[in-house]
């Protein structure tokens, strides 16, 4: 018992500290093609906590995720300026959608995935990439638009009414390209890692 939970508390550190690379270093945490080729940011780092929580579950891929809420705060607070770090600088906002991935995807993932054959677990591992994107996407616009509300943010282009609308306008296009790179990444990735994890008795 002590060495299997000594194992999830490795891998555990190890995805804390992929985070930690992706969000710190520079193109890590993002998608350089989007960035090239059609003007899109594409933010990767909800897919490493969505494989996280398909290997580990959903406890651990959500420590995995309130990791990457805490240090996009302290990223935030640290580099103010920016609207994205005006948004970021709310705690909730930072933490509880990224902690929403690891949950949910994990519970998804045991409870339909599973013990379903190889095929079927593939394609479905490309749709809960899809659906970790969405729930981070959704779960930030959401709460930054609480957050502005309730706190009525004076930010250089920022407006003061319609903030939900203003919100998506500027996500919407950089949210697609991050749910089609979430199908193929998660897809992929979790194929290859997911029999490893399995013969090392990592069973979520």
């Amino acid at each position: 018992m002590i060495n299997q939970k000594t194992r999830y508390f490795v891998i555990t550190t190890l995805f804390i500290a992929i985070v930690f690379l992706q969000i710190f270093v520079p193109w890590l945490g993002l998608l350089p093609l989007g960035a090239f080729i059609v003007g899109a940011s594409v933010t990767i780092i909800q897919f490493t906590v969505a494989i996280a929580s398909i290997i580990l579950g959903p406890k651990y891929g959500a420590i995995v995720g309130c990791w990457w809420g805490l240090l996009s705060f302290a990223n935030a607070i640290t580099h103010p300026g920016t609207i994205g770090s005006l948004m970021f600088q709310n705690p909730l906002t930072a933490i509880i959608p990224r902690v929403l991935v690891g949950l949910i995807i994990g519970y998804l993932f045991n409870k339909l995935l599973r013990n379903q054959s190889t095929a079927i677990r593939t394609v479905g591992l490309g749709v809960l990439g899809t659906t970790a994107a969405l729930i981070n996407t959704v779960g930030v616009v959401l709460l930054t638009t609480l957050g502005f509300t309730i706190m009525h943010t004076n930010f250089t282009g920022v407006p003061t009414h319609n903030i939900l609308a203003w919100l998506i306008s500027i996500v919407s296009f950089n949210a697609l390209f991050e749910m089609i790179a979430g199908f193929i990444l998660v897809s992929i990735i979790g194929s290859v890692l997911l029999p490893i994890a399995e013969r090392a008795n990592i069973i979520g």
